[in-house]
């Protein structure tokens, strides 16, 4: 690793109002616990990112403000760089952030009582997103083969119904990591188009990925699924700029895209903030080398992560995209005896450790937790040490059982 990374050192974010660190509680101890769930990261912002923002708010008048062709230009540019996909400007609709525009989407495109189909364990907000507004929810879980995660693509056929009208695909995959394939992309696109489904791909980490590991946009697979596929980006996982929320949302159709455009419009969603687009014009434009180092940092992070919770006996298959771990707790759970719930309190009575319990993402996510490793090598240092004592204490569990 190169001495002189930026990741080393984080800035103290306690005091700012974030969920991550103001919001986390001490545990029975009086300890407080380390906050590794929420998925954004402990790194301050690129240099040009920040620099652009000080210019905006040295001219001291924030009016109303549009997205604009070079606030356009900058996310289609960056994608013909970073993952050879041309992208038409007429196709883009601003949105203030993937989630919104997700439900904008589901609201729009579908009526009530439709079925969205979804992919668990999957990004929990798809729930609610689908419930909250009168939808019916599929699922289609993922199966793991030797470990990994694959599309169960014959039972996704079967859960297909005539009220089916909507696939929400996480991709990359939050939170089992998976970047999929163009092969599997193309066989999911072949249901879609012969079922009359619209599409609905999350692909926020599109740029968060390990080496020599390539993503694939829906839209790029090919004209009948980019017909419809209404394609989420964001510049917020990417450059750590999540409180500053855009989206920039990918519709080939042009029907498809004057529904949804209606959609943000009677939900209020149009308006976009003038220091969240300059955010994103400075990141696209000037960041490349910033995100291939932080790439290069999240693989070394990784690497560690999969080899001590190995040691551990906690398995983790290396994710291929994310700074999102998928650590399997089942392997202690099934000899200790303990549930989620002792997993749970474990992790944060014990070891002072705040996860993202795996069942949030579903009933699949059983016996998982999600952790977030977008922090320095001394935060993760603790994290892997308090991940140590929470499987002491669970395995202390099991070996006072087996004495009494």
């Amino acid at each position: 690793m190169d001495p002189s990374t930026p990741f080393d050192s984080v800035p103290r974010r306690a005091g700012t109002d974030t969920y991550k660190w103001d919001y986390r509680p001490r545990n029975a101890r009086g300890r407080d616990v380390l906050p590794m769930w929420v998925a954004d990261m402990d790194f301050a912002c690129p240099d040009p990112v920040i620099d652009a923002l000080r210019r905006r708010v040295d001219h001291a008048v924030f009016g109303y403000t549009y997205a604009s062709d070079a606030y356009r230009e900058s996310f289609v540019s960056w994608q013909r760089r970073r993952h050879a996909w041309t992208v038409d400007p007429a196709t883009l609709v601003f949105a203030p952030g993937v989630m919104p525009a997700v439900r904008s989407a589901i609201i729009g495109l579908t009526d009530p009582g439709d079925q969205v189909v979804i992919q668990p364990p999957v990004y929990y907000p798809f729930f609610d997103a689908i419930v909250d507004n009168g939808r019916t929810l599929v699922e289609n879980p993922l199966v793991q083969v030797d470990g990994r995660y694959q599309m169960d693509l014959d039972h996704l056929e079967s859960v297909i119904s005539p009220r089916t009208r909507m696939l929400l695909l996480c991709s990359p995959h939050n939170p089992v990591g998976r970047v999929w394939t163009r092969a599997e992309l193309e066989r999911f696109a072949d249901i879609a188009v012969r079922h009359d489904l619209i599409v609905v791909s999350d692909e926020i980490h599109a740029d968060i990925r390990r080496a020599g590991v390539e993503f694939t946009p829906m839209v790029d697979v090919g004209p009948d699924i980019a017909r419809r596929t209404i394609a989420c980006h964001a510049p917020s996982k990417t450059f750590n700029i999540a409180g500053l929320p855009s989206a920039h949302v990918v519709i080939p159709d042009s029907q498809l895209r004057s529904r949804f455009e209606r959609t943000l419009d009677r939900l209020g969603f149009g308006l976009a903030s003038p220091l969240a687009l300059v955010a994103s014009r400075a990141a696209y434009d000037s960041c490349e080398s910033w995100v291939d180092s932080l790439n290069g940092f999240f693989d070394a992070q990784f690497d560690r992560l999969v080899r001590e919770a190995a040691a551990l006996g906690v398995p983790i298959v290396r994710p291929e995209g994310t700074y999102l771990g998928w650590l399997d707790f089942r392997p202690i759970q099934k000899a200790t005896g303990a549930d989620d719930e002792a997993t749970r309190r474990a992790l944060f009575e014990e070891g002072g450790l705040w996860l993202s319990e795996g069942r949030q993402f579903g009933s699949q996510g059983s016996g998982f937790q999600r952790i977030n490793i977008a922090t320095s090598r001394a935060l993760f240092d603790d994290a892997i040490g308090r991940l140590g004592q929470a499987v002491a204490a669970l395995t202390a569990t099991r070996d006072a059982g087996a004495r009494q």
